[in-house]
């Protein structure tokens, strides 16, 4: 085997290594995306401001009302600034379709 030969072998396989430590990653944040989880466990991850979202469960409002399973909404304000911050209990205050602004708790909202 020539030495141009043994360097070209060499830079193909650095670059299949590369390659699959990128697929990978992506990979892992795909995974990590999908399962919306932190350490804290399901649907605890950071909600981006104006991203829609939906209910995992119906849930009771403050005041008696009553929200639907599946019902879509937008966030408003979400408390969390990182994946130490992410208590599912937090408080995330989101606009309902009817133009209503309330808080809930993060674990009963899901990426929608």
């Amino acid at each position: 085997m020539t030495r141009v030969r043994r360097w070209k072998v060499a830079a193909i396989a650095s670059g299949a290594l590369v390659a699959l430590l990128v697929a990978a990653a992506v990979a892992t944040d795909a995974w990590s995306r999908a399962t919306e989880s932190t350490y804290y466990g399901r649907h605890t991850n950071l909600l981006q401001v104006g991203e829609r979202v939906a209910f995992t469960e119906d849930f009771r409002a403050a005041g008696g009302q009553r929200i639907a399973k599946a019902q879509t909404c937008i966030v408003q304000e979400e408390p969390a600034w990182d994946e130490d911050s992410c208590d599912p209990d937090r408080p995330i205050r989101i606009a309902l379709t009817s133009g209503e602004v309330i808080s809930v708790p993060r674990h009963v909202l899901h990426r929608g």
